[in-house]
């Protein structure tokens, strides 16, 4: 393989993940085929958000009046999509004389300067297809027989760095999907690689850290309690994780008192240290934070997710806390009558049986929502 050949190959498999490296190959292309520009297509209407467009040279000044308009008047990509997946061949020689006549050749391809295209099919059916077009001007012979199989022995690759690029477009939305979620969690949660370096903080631990109540997170994303005896433990059970233990539980105090911080440290579960995030560097070790004090109002998501009135939820929110409806009457200033009142509210709204079976769906609610307190 040749040195120019290498640097296009390389460049091509660069840009699965690199934009400005697809734009690069193509750009070798151009001056290795002596073109004035070049554009690669891939689309998957199953998975719009993996699809790529690389334009340059010449094309690029005619690219967004090509995507509103003559996009879909240009004859050449169902012509080169007819061709078997990896085969090239030229408008030359695939296109008829009405093609030419057309109002796309006549408004928009000759206007930009280009004579014919030299375009390889590298994957088409009924979800995707994808095709690499190379273009020359009237300063260049047509393109030649070594040319377009040129072209063949290199669409393999580009169709390889594009399933690439589709790949990891996908892995990256799961990716952000899943820390979106993480997100959304009440508990602090803090991923470390195997040496106990930090991946990830969720905005729960990263609003821990800023309030800096006895707990923050130093410059390597490790958990940093202020206490000495919380730090000496807790880095234990991290270094416990990480040579292949279990972990454990470590209380952290808070500077200005109250209730402390409870603080797990585990192995990752096999979906998260195999999966999603396995890119950053396998994680094996996750930090969970409670904070007591912090949390999202238990009787607003309720009243939300189950309809109930400000009453009820009130009054759900205490049962799930372990309250009976004799202390919550005394703690509200009503009647026992008016709490069971509430009571027979959130059953009738929950379509729940039993005053069981509706502590048992909001304490999973709760649960399931991360909502503490």
């Amino acid at each position: 393989m040749s040195e120019p050949e290498s640097a296009v190959l390389d460049a091509l498999y660069q840009g699965a993940f690199d934009n400005a490296a697809l734009e690069q190959a193509l750009r070798l292309l151009t001056e290795r085929l002596s073109c004035v520009s070049a554009v690669i297509v891939s689309t998957d209407v199953q998975a719009p958000g993996t699809a790529a467009v690389a334009v340059t040279g010449r094309f690029v000044e005619g690219a967004a009046a090509y995507a509103a308009r003559y996009g879909a008047i240009d004859p050449a990509p169902a012509a080169f999509a007819r061709l078997p997946p990896g085969r090239a061949s030229t408008t030359g020689r695939i296109l008829d004389e009405a093609a030419f006549a057309s109002e796309f050749f006549h408004e928009f391809y000759r206007p930009l300067g280009l004579v014919e295209t030299l375009g390889a099919n590298l994957l088409a059916d009924k979800a995707r297809w994808a095709l690499i077009g190379l273009h020359r001007d009237g300063s260049r012979e047509p393109f030649e027989d070594d040319e377009i199989a040129y072209i063949e022995r290199l669409a393999p690759h580009v169709t390889r760095a594009l399933q690439l690029r589709r790949s990891f477009a996908q892995l990256d939305a799961r990716t952000a999907g899943l820390e979106a979620a993480v997100d959304r969690l009440a508990a602090g949660i803090i991923i470390l690689d195997a040496g106990g370096g930090g991946l990830f903080v969720n905005r729960a631990m990263r609003a821990i850290a800023e309030r800096g109540d006895g707990l923050s997170l130093d410059r390597n994303g490790l958990p940093l309690p202020l206490a000495h005896d919380a730090r000496l433990r807790l880095s234990g059970l991290i270094r416990d994780v990480a040579g292949g233990g279990a972990g454990g539980l470590a209380t952290v105090p808070r500077s200005g008192g109250g209730r402390p911080y409870a603080v797990l440290v585990a192995p990752s579960p096999p979906p998260v240290a195999e999966g999603v995030w396995d890119r950053l560097g396998r994680p094996r070790i996750l930090v969970l934070v409670h904070d007591p004090a912090a949390g999202h109002s238990a009787t607003d998501l309720l009243r939300e997710a189950l309809g109930l009135t400000a009453g009820a939820a009130r009054l759900l929110a205490a049962l799930a806390a372990a309250d009976d409806l004799q202390t919550f009457a005394l703690r509200e200033g009503i009647t026992i009558h008016t709490a069971r009142f509430h009571l027979r509210t959130a059953l009738a709204r929950t379509g729940a049986r039993t005053q069981v079976e509706l502590v048992r769906l909001a304490v999973g609610l709760l649960r399931d929502l991360g909502t503490q307190g």
